[in-house]
């Protein structure tokens, strides 16, 4: 073999990274991915291991959801995941039973719950909210199939006012706040209509109740 020819080394991670063979422009959403990846196993996937095994007693396997009578207005959230984009994730059952969740590639989806379910990866978890005011949930459950067809982008907007520009746990708390008033947020700044509605807040509202929890 001549001098030189032999083939380079010491590439670095982030050289091999931006000189792929492809030569492909790196997609901003897979970089997003890639971090948010490796924080959500820094942070989040150790501490869901280590509770798996207390769950395994209280969560039943996701097929006793899809028999479970769901009603309208209740609210299927799946927590912190790949599938979730490391968001959290949830949906509204909606009078005819169907599951509306406003959703990046929608904006806006009308699924029935088992299509629902398989939007997620083994391993997600649900956990399953019901309204403590019966006629809350059906009012709500009839708003959002009112309305959904109005949500034109995903956005996450400050404006707890507007439809139009939505997300999953805004479209949630604007089906219970603008039928009966009632705030899963419970936040101050919420009197002021402005701010985000994160799911894992709405988890912990203390206007709902938990059903039941279930593993994938």
């Amino acid at each position: 073999m001549k001098k030189g020819s032999q083939p380079k080394r010491g590439f670095t991670f982030i050289q091999r990274w931006f000189k792929r063979p492809d030569k492909k422009k790196i997609k901003w959403s897979e970089m997003y991915l890639a971090l948010a990846g490796a924080l959500h196993r820094l942070l989040v996937e150790g501490r869901r291991e280590r509770s798996a095994a207390k769950r395994l007693h209280q969560d039943l396997p996701i097929n006793a959801l899809g028999e479970m009578k769901l009603e309208p207005g209740d609210i299927v959230y799946t927590p912190s995941s790949e599938s979730t984009y490391y968001a959290g994730h949830m949906g509204i059952i909606g009078l005819d039973g169907k599951v509306y969740h406003v959703h990046p590639y929608g904006p806006v989806f009308a699924d029935s719950l088992d299509w629902y379910l398989t939007r997620f990866y083994e391993g997600d978890r649900f956990i399953v909210f019901r309204s403590r005011l019966n006629e809350a949930g059906m009012k709500a459950a009839g708003w959002v199939q009112d309305h959904y067809k109005q949500v034109k982008f995903y956005r996450l907007q400050t404006n707890l006012h507007s439809i139009e520009r939505n997300y999953c746990s805004k479209f949630i708390y604007q089906a219970y706040q603008f039928t009966s008033g009632l705030d899963l947020w419970s936040r101050k700044f919420t009197r002021m209509n402005q701010g985000y509605i994160y799911p894992f807040r709405i988890e912990r509202s203390p206007e709902l109740d938990v059903l039941g929890t279930f593993y994938k």
